[in-house]
């Protein structure tokens, strides 16, 4: 899997080293040496990842960050910075301007590489939802980045595997002002919940006692009703390899212990607004669809819609019956022409919702027609005696 990836430096060898690297693993790669440079070339959508230099004078990469996150039009774009500051401080200040992830120097071949396959794999995804929603906005049915941009990723539905209970009280009191947060040691129970309720993040320990925490993480991406929820793993530093695996199986992000709790909060509202991006994209998808099928001022299923029914409907095998109903609004014109079409209008809505909210019986019998048949049975009753 490649991307295009854009790496920005104002130092002429990590340029290079960097650009050697991804180029052996056939990624098509951008350099820029400052900011400026770097926004012109995200905002002429030729890059799929940056890598982004933390220490670079002018621009610096906090306010490069921001402006490529605060754009609807590359707020997309996966942001890793490149840093040789480690402190908690240093990442926190980095996640709230919007970076995705950090890469520290000097650089391990065995991260950089994992950590791009990675976000190509988030790329692909979310290039097919951008295209479709572009279309949308090219036929004038609103703007879906608005929205999916307006996010802040907070009060997201969070599910924590943890049996640890030092942890996992530790990550809740991270986490429970602006989340609402559950915990589940058994990993069951936790992969059934998943699937059953709508989730905005799994946090899972990926050192659960006599457990395989990284199995764990491969279920909730092989199970299609978990596939889109992320996941954010929490390690120890020595379990460097495990990480890596984790990230390759489709982790989106881990912290390590001790665990910083700004970092944690920072990390899980970058996921959740990342999940919320992603899903407001896939409804104006949906809606395309419905949009396609249904008419627009009363929402009833159009031509369309009927004409590849009902040819299945009358292939159909002999023995069912088969009914359809032609519905005639008497004077409707009168209407339109005294009270103008805006009336008119309201009173094709409000048909279409009472016929929406009487759907076909299915007994033989209509419920109506029973209840005027039971009405008459006792008149007659009554005039026998």
């Amino acid at each position: 899997m490649t991307a295009r990836v854009l790496v920005v430096d104002d130092l002429l060898p990590n340029l290079k080293l960097l650009e050697a690297r991804l180029s052996a693993e056939y990624f098509e790669v951008l350099t820029a040496a400052n900011g400026v440079d770097a926004l012109q070339i995200c905002a002429n959508g030729d890059c799929d990842i940056v890598l982004l230099d933390a220490m670079m004078p002018g621009m610096d990469e906090l306010e490069v960050c921001r402006r490529l996150k605060g754009d609807k039009a590359t707020a997309h774009i996966p942001v890793v910075l490149v840093t040789a500051l480690n402190q908690p401080s240093d990442r926190r200040r980095g996640l709230d301007a919007g970076a995705d992830d950090f890469l520290s120097k000097p650089i391990a071949e065995i991260a950089l590489l994992a950590r791009v396959h990675s976000l190509s794999r988030l790329r692909l995804i979310l290039d097919e939802l951008r295209s479709r929603a572009l279309r949308s906005a090219k036929l004038g049915i609103g703007d879906p980045f608005a929205r999916a941009t307006a996010g802040n990723g907070i009060g997201g539905r969070i599910m924590l595997v943890e049996d640890s209970p030092a942890s996992a009280e530790l990550i809740e009191n991270a986490l429970r002002k602006h989340h609402d947060i559950e915990r589940e040691r058994d990993r069951g129970k936790a992969l059934d919940m998943g699937a059953a309720c709508n989730y905005d993040l799994f946090i899972v320990s990926l050192d659960l006692a006599d457990r395989d925490g990284l199995r764990f993480c491969a279920r909730l991406r092989s199970e299609e009703r978990t596939r889109q929820i992320p996941v954010l793993a929490v390690a120890n530093p020595e379990d460097r390899r495990q990480i890596l695996r984790g990230l390759d199986l489709g982790v989106n992000d881990y912290v390590l212990r001790p665990v910083d709790r700004n970092e944690l909060a920072a990390r899980v509202r970058t996921q959740i607004r990342r999940k919320r991006y992603a899903d407001c994209l896939r409804d104006n998808v949906e809606a395309m669809i419905e949009m396609a099928a249904a008419d627009p001022l009363t929402g009833l299923k159009n031509r369309r819609c009927l004409d590849t029914h009902l040819g299945a409907l009358l292939d159909r095998p002999r023995g069912g019956p088969l009914s359809a109903m032609i519905l005639d609004l008497d004077g409707f014109k009168a209407i339109n022409d005294r009270h103008g079409h805006d009336a008119g209008d309201r009173i094709l809505k409000c048909f279409a919702a009472r016929a929406k909210d009487h759907p076909r019986n299915r007994s033989p019998v209509p419920a109506w027609r029973r209840r005027i048949r039971h009405c008459h049975a006792r008149h007659r009753s009554s005039r026998g005696t």
